[in-house]
C-alpha cells in the first residue's frame, strides 16, 4: 500500500514515519530512510551552494547508482526540475536535448568528467559522494520548497527510436497516479525489495526508484547494469520486484538462472515479446507481468497477469486501477472502433504527462480533451484485453495495400536461420512507400528468404529491399533505434 500523504516531499514523509527503515541496498552498506534524508539533504545543501534555485531545469549525466538518487531528491528539496540524459548520447546529441529543455545548470558524475570534457555548457557541476561528505554532519539550511503535487518533477525525452526526442513533463501527481494504478493490483508493501535494473534516463528505470520512496520499501542497487552484476544482485539481495527488457529475459532463460522464491513480479516491458520467450519463462517459474506503456504514460498503464499469461500470451493486459484505453478509428476523430477492430490506441489516465516541453503544436496534437494518443495501433478483444498491432511508423501503405510490419517481421523472425531482424518502410515515387527488412542471419541470402517468405505471406507483402547486416543498433531498453539504422544503412 502507498504510505505517503502528499502533503509533503515524499522522501521527507518516510523519513519521519519510518526512520530506520531499509531504503537503499548497495554491496557495500544499507541505506535507512533518516540516512538518505541527511545525504540528500546535504546534497541539496552543495547543489545550492553552486546556484540551483527552485524551478531551475537541472540535466543529470550519472552512471547508474545511488548517487543519481540522491541528486534527484536533493533537487525535489530545492524545489528544481531533473531532466535525466543518456549518457550513451553523443556529445552534439546531448547539448541539442540541453537546449531543448532549457537545462539551467548540468550535473556530471565525476566518473564521466572525461567523457563529457568536449560538452559546451557552462553551468556545469561535477560530483560525487565527496562533493557533499563534509555537509552531512551539520545542520544544513535547506529552504524546502514547498510541495505541491501539481509541480513539474520530471523532464524526460523519449527515446528517440522513431526519430526526434520529446522533452516529456511529468507532475508529482502524474508520477503518484502511476504507483497507485500499480499498487491496485501489485498490493506492493514497505517490505518490497525493488532491483534498480533499467537505466535512469528511461521511464521504466526512474519509476523504479519512485515506487519504492512513495511505498517507503527498499531498492537494490547492482554495481552497475552489466549483466554479470544484475544477476549477481537478484542472488544476493533477492528482490522481489523486478524490471526487464525481452533480451534480458531471454539471457536469464539461457543461462537457466531461476526465480527466486519471494519473487512477486517480474514486469516485462520496453517493446514486443516473442510469444515463445514468454510462455517459456512461465512454464520455468518466472512471474511474468507483461506490461505496456511509455514516457507519456509515465511508463506501465496496462498490465498481463501471471495468471492470464497462457491464455492471452500476445495482449498487453488491461488497463490499471481507474486508467481508461479505448480505440478509435483510423482518420475519424468522432468514432470508436468495434470490438477487435484495429485503431489508434488512445489513453485516459492519472499518470499522463503534463505537456511536451515547449512544443504547444505537438502537445495539442497528441492530447485532446483529456486523451492522450499514443501513436500505436491495436484492438481490444471481447474480453477487454488490449492487443498492441504495431507503432504508427509501423504501417506501411504500399500499392494502397496496408502492410503490418510487425506482421512481416514476425514471419522473417521465424526462419531459423534469422538471428534479427526490423522490417520498415522507405518513401518510393512508384508505391508511395516499399516494405524493407534488415536481417541478422547465419549466412541467408536473399534468394533464401525470399523463397521462404512467398510460402507464408502475401507478395506484396515480401520486402522490396533487403539489407544484411552483423547488428542492428538497439537503445538501452531493446527498442531497434531506427534513426541510426537508417544512417547505417546510408538512407537518411
Amino acid at each position: 500500500m502507498i504510505s505517503v500523504s502528499n502533503t509533503k516531499h515524499w522522501l521527507i514523509e518516510q523519513s519521519t514515519n519510518q526512520p530506520n527503515k531499509q531504503a537503499v541496498i548497495l554491496s557495500e552498506r544499507t541505506i535507512t530512510y533518516q540516512d538518505l534524508y541527511n545525504e540528500s539533504s546535504a546534497a541539496a545543501d552543495f547543489l545550492q551552494s553552486k546556484g540551483i534555485q527552485k524551478n531551475d531545469h537541472v540535466g543529470i549525466l550519472a552512471t547508474h547508482n545511488y548517487n543519481f538518487y540522491l541528486v534527484v531528491n536533493a533537487l525535489w528539496f530545492i524545489g528544481a526540475v531533473p531532466v535525466p540524459l543518456n549518457t550513451r548520447l553523443l556529445t552534439e546529441e546531448i547539448e541539442i536535448q540541453t537546449r531543448q529543455a532549457d537545462i539551467n545548470f548540468l550535473l556530471i558524475d565525476e566518473i564521466l568528467s572525461e567523457q563529457f570534457s568536449q560538452l559546451i555548457f557552462s553551468n556545469r557541476i561535477y560530483f560525487s559522494k565527496n562533493s557533499y561528505l563534509e555537509r552531512e554532519n551539520k545542520e544544513n539550511k535547506i529552504l524546502n520548497s514547498q510541495f505541491s503535487i501539481l509541480n513539474s518533477s520530471l523532464i524526460m525525452f523519449t527515446s528517440g527510436s522513431s526519430g526526434k526526442s520529446k522533452a516529456v513533463v511529468h507532475t508529482f501527481e502524474s508520477l503518484f497516479g502511476s504507483v497507485k494504478a500499480i499498487d491496485s493490483f501489485a498490493d506492493l508493501s514497505t517490505e518490497d525489495i525493488w532491483l534498480s535494473s533499467l537505466p535512469f534516463f528511461h521511464i521504466g528505470g526512474f519509476m523504479i526508484l519512485v515506487r519504492s520512496l512513495i511505498v517507503g520499501s527498499s531498492i537494490a542497487f547492482p554495481d552497475s547494469l552489466e549483466h554479470r552484476n544484475v544477476v549477481y544482485t537478484i542472488q544476493k539481495f533477492l528482490p522481489t520486484h523486478i524490471s526487464i527488457v525481452p533480451t534480458t529475459l531471454l539471457r536469464f532463460l539461457n543461462e537457466n538462472l531461476h526465480p527466486n522464491a519471494n519473487l512477486k513480479y517480474a514486469f516485462l516491458g520496453g517493446g514486443p515479446s516473442e510469444k515463445e520467450l514468454i510462455l517459456n519463462a512461465v512454464n520455468q517459474g518466472w512471474p511474468i507481468v507483461k506490461v505496456y506503456g511509455s514516457t507519456e504514460t509515465c511508463s506501465m498503464i496496462t498490465a498481463l497477469l501471471p495468471n492470464e499469461i497462457k491464455e492471452k500470451s500476445e495482449s498487453a493486459g488491461k488497463a490499471l486501477d481507474e486508467n481508461k484505453i479505448m480505440i478509435k478509428r483510423m482518420n475519424d476523430s468522432d468514432n470508436l472502433a468495434g470490438i477487435g477492430e484495429v485503431g489508434d490506441i488512445i489513453v485516459s489516465a492519472k499518470s499522463l504527462f503534463k505537456e511536451y516541453y515547449n512544443d504547444h503544436a505537438s502537445t495539442s496534437k497528441s492530447i485532446q480533451n483529456g486523451w492522450f494518443n499514443s501513436g500505436d495501433f491495436g484492438l481490444i478483444d471481447k474480453d477487454g484485453y488490449l492487443f498492441v498491432e504495431s507503432r504508427r511508423e509501423d504501417l506501411i501503405i504500399t500499392g494502397g495495400e496496408n502492410v503490418s510490419a510487425k506482421e512481416v517481421e514476425t514471419v522473417i523472425k521465424s526462419h531459423p536461420s534469422v538471428i534479427d531482424a526490423f522490417v520498415f518502410a522507405l518513401q518510393d515515387t512508384t508505391w508511395g512507400q516499399i516494405v524493407c527488412a534488415a536481417i541478422v542471419s547465419r549466412g541467408l541470402d536473399e534468394n533464401e528468404i525470399k523463397n521462404f517468405l512467398r510460402e507464408k505471406i502475401a507478395g506484396y507483402k515480401i520486402p522490396k529491399r533487403f539489407f544484411f547486416l552483423d547488428e542492428i543498433p538497439r537503445n538501452e531498453l531493446g527498442k531497434i533505434m531506427r534513426a541510426a539504422l537508417l544512417k547505417q544503412l546510408n538512407l537518411s
